[in-house]
């Protein structure tokens, strides 16, 4: 992006703050950090591997980061631009718990037919796992330590007509009903506890 990209326009000012729940400084305070680190103005999914990675050095993120950086890339151009970025960031750290969990359902269902398998959910619990690290991991209840195990009880406790598929229904509905649930279905997500 050169020069003419280093200012943040009025339309996209205008549509994050219609659209995200930040303030028009903080979201002016972020672009200029967001273009300092990305001077493009777009995140590679190799650059975002990166940056993910670095919080996360006990384990290996990479995985887990093209799950995450697949969901930010909401035109699927293959870059996170700082719109695509801010309402991400804005959903996961400021929405609601319901924003936050319809984020994570989209994250989950890897082919966005509208549920999540049992292979999809093993596949992104794999992947938070591995970013987790070995040391994280064998600090776990031993009943938590595989994440097919895991895969299993969140479907145990999710699925309730036993059709091996969770649709967001199922999903937003038992996250209400228990909300020790939210924490086992978006940690690694949205912190590094555990």
């Amino acid at each position: 992006m050169g020069k003419s990209g280093s200012k943040l326009n009025k339309k996209t000012l205008q549509d994050l703050l219609e659209n995200t729940n930040f303030s028009e400084e903080e979201i002016k305070q972020l672009y200029k950090g967001f273009h300092r680190d990305c001077p493009t103005g777009k995140v590679t999914l190799k650059e975002f591997k990166y940056i993910y990675g670095r919080f996360f050095p006990s384990g290996n993120a990479d995985d887990f980061a093209k799950h995450v950086f697949r969901t930010f890339d909401t035109n699927k151009d293959g870059y996170v631009d700082f719109p695509e970025f801010l309402t991400a960031v804005s959903m996961t750290s400021r929405g609601s718990v319901e924003d936050k969990l319809r984020w994570t359902f989209g994250m989950y269902d890897l082919d966005k037919d509208g549920f999540i398998t049992k292979d999809e959910m093993l596949n992104i619990l794999e992947a938070i796992y591995d970013m987790m690290g070995s040391e994280i991991i064998d600090s776990l209840p031993p009943e938590e330590r595989c994440p097919a195990k895991r895969r299993d009880k969140i479907f145990e406790l999710l699925d309730h007509n036993d059709d091996q598929i969770i649709t967001l229904e199922e999903f937003l509905e038992g996250a209400q009903r228990d909300k020790a649930l939210v924490d086992v279905l978006t940690n690694g997500i949205f912190n590094k506890k555990k």
